[in-house]
């Protein structure tokens, strides 16, 4: 375990050199390079690699940000609004009717009233729509 714990700094030490050896070559490397160009048949794919930027074509300028305030609003006018009319009532819901007979154009309830329609949802005679659910039928 010991020999262990005093191999680790030694191979650590020895990889940071060898990077570092590296990475001071690698400028040197990367003039030698092409500039990258994409392939003529295949546009997915580079020309040759490895390869290296192209220059820039004018050269980059720091500039100051400026954000500036959006301008006041002025508050809208208030319009007057005229009072609206009273709205009819509104019809609320019959209780559910108990379904007589049903044939494939509708049903009709135990007063003899016909819904029109196939399936669930139907129309009274009036033109509301009605709700049919096991053996009742509501209009809304």
């Amino acid at each position: 375990m010991k020999t262990m714990i005093k191999t680790i700094p030694a191979l650590t030490c020895a990889i940071l050199l060898a990077g570092g050896h590296a990475w001071a070559q690698e400028p040197a490397a990367l003039d030698q390079l092409p500039v990258c160009q994409l392939d003529p048949r295949d546009s997915g794919k580079l020309a040759v690699e490895p390869c290296r930027p192209a220059p820039p074509v004018q050269p980059r300028r720091s500039v100051a940000q400026v954000i500036g305030r959006m301008p006041a609003q002025p508050a809208p006018p208030v319009v007057p609004m005229a009072p609206l009319p009273p709205s009819p009532a509104v019809p609320m819901p019959r209780a559910p009717q108990p379904i007589g007979s049903c044939d494939t154009g509708g049903c009709r309830d135990a007063a003899g009233a016909r819904y029109n329609g196939a399936g669930n949802a139907t129309l009274d005679a009036n033109g509301r729509i009605c709700h049919r659910n096991g053996a009742f039928i509501q209009c809304f």
